[in-house]
């Protein structure tokens, strides 16, 4: 789930050495939570009846699809990642170095698409088979220039825009397009079209946060210079695109082919794919980061982000834990029953917090994650 962030090596082959980016664990510890009340929340409740009538603010910030915080959390995560290529890259490397580097990307890569395409059959939708994807893609892309790598968050973003408004026009027309979203990714169509344009995490438009992750990874020994630059980025992308949605919400208000158009293309919702969406999101994770960069440095002895450090560390464990944990739970022992998103919140908060302090009693016995391990020795 999470590509070492680390800036030195250890002669402890077994155990995570010290020299990590503490905000970047900590972004995980945090992103992981998120990412585990959302799945629970729409496993549980949004395949029964048990959704509200009238939903309530929180119900509506955590819908699991359309809510103001069903974003953040798995975009926090690419940017992450992408932060994570770049470390791993590093700069002036010879040819032979970085040929050794991209190949131990596209090990760790094929591991993870490959994780992902089975754990897939029983977790549907899980993040997995994308980070594959992304650093697959990050073989080949992680020493590009700035521009270049703008550009193709550019064109990734575009694209997915421009796919979701010519569905949308089709709709119109009575085509729905319905092979553009496969029921199963069992065929080398569907599963292309599920990577790159359709379902959870696409790569059109979400290689976009993945390339801003790249991009702030080289930064990093920058961060604390720029810090209040990106708080104030991350400020400007938020509100402007949250502003004109809602200027275009209070315009468009009838049922008609236009003002469905206008609310789709002021969209900040993530399944319709829009710029602003893209830009919002960003712009949410980009100001947690600034924070929790200011957090980490102030408070750098602080037992709880160190707590928070080492429960980053374990992230692939902990998320293929949460969702054996939910099959046990919910699916074979009927423990835990649907009843709104209190019921996903306290499953949640159970399954976070031993997670992470879990996470802490193995990391201080053994080190790295028993699954982090295994992803090791396959992607070096």
């Amino acid at each position: 789930m999470a590509l070492d962030n680390r800036v030195g090596t250890s002669n402890a082959p077994n155990r995570v050495d010290n020299a990590r980016i503490a905000s970047l664990d900590v972004m995980r510890t945090i992103a992981l939570f998120g990412i585990i009340v959302l799945n629970y929340h729409g496993y549980l409740n949004f395949s029964t009846a048990s959704q509200p009538f009238v939903p309530s603010i929180f119900e509506r910030w955590w819908h699991p699809f359309n809510g103001v915080l069903a974003n953040p959390f798995p975009v926090g995560f690419v940017m992450i990642a992408g932060m994570g290529v770049s470390l791993l890259v590093g700069v002036n490397n010879s040819d032979q170095m970085l040929e050794t580097k991209r190949g131990r990307l596209v090990r760790r890569g094929l591991f993870l698409f490959t994780l992902g395409y089975g754990i897939n059959w029983i977790w549907p939708g899980t993040i997995l088979t994308y980070y594959g994807a992304f650093f697959l893609v990050a073989s080949i892309i992680a020493t590009w220039s700035k521009r270049r790598l703008i550009a193709l968050a550019f064109v990734a973003s575009a694209i997915a825009a421009l796919v979701e408004w010519w569905r949308l026009d089709q709709s119109f027309k009575g085509n729905f397009t319905s092979w553009l979203s496969p029921a199963e990714p069992n065929t080398p169509r569907n599963l292309l079209i599920r990577i790159f344009i359709d379902y959870t995490h696409p790569l059109f438009p979400w290689l976009a946060f993945f390339i801003a992750g790249i991009l702030l990874g080289r930064a990093t020994s920058r961060l604390g210079a720029i810090r209040l630059r990106l708080l104030a980025i991350g400020v400007a992308a938020t509100t402007v695109p949250y502003f004109i949605n809602a200027t275009v919400n209070s315009i468009a208000t009838t049922s008609s082919q236009n003002d469905e158009r206008l609310r789709h293309l002021a969209s900040t919702r993530p399944f319709d794919r829009g710029v602003l969406y893209v830009v919002s999101a960003l712009g949410i994770v980009i100001t947690v980061f600034a924070i929790v960069t200011y957090i980490c440095e102030r408070f750098s002895d602080s037992w709880i982000v160190n707590l928070a450090q080492h429960a980053g560390q374990m992230t692939l464990t902990i998320y293929l834990a949460h969702i054996f944990i939910y099959n046990v739970v919910v699916d074979w022992f009927k423990l835990i029953t649907p009843t709104g998103l209190d019921s996903a919140i306290i499953l949640s908060l159970g399954v976070y917090l031993t997670g992470v302090f879990w996470a802490n009693w193995w990391y201080k016995r053994f080190g790295r994650g028993p699954a982090e391990r295994i992803y090791r020795f396959f992607g070096g």
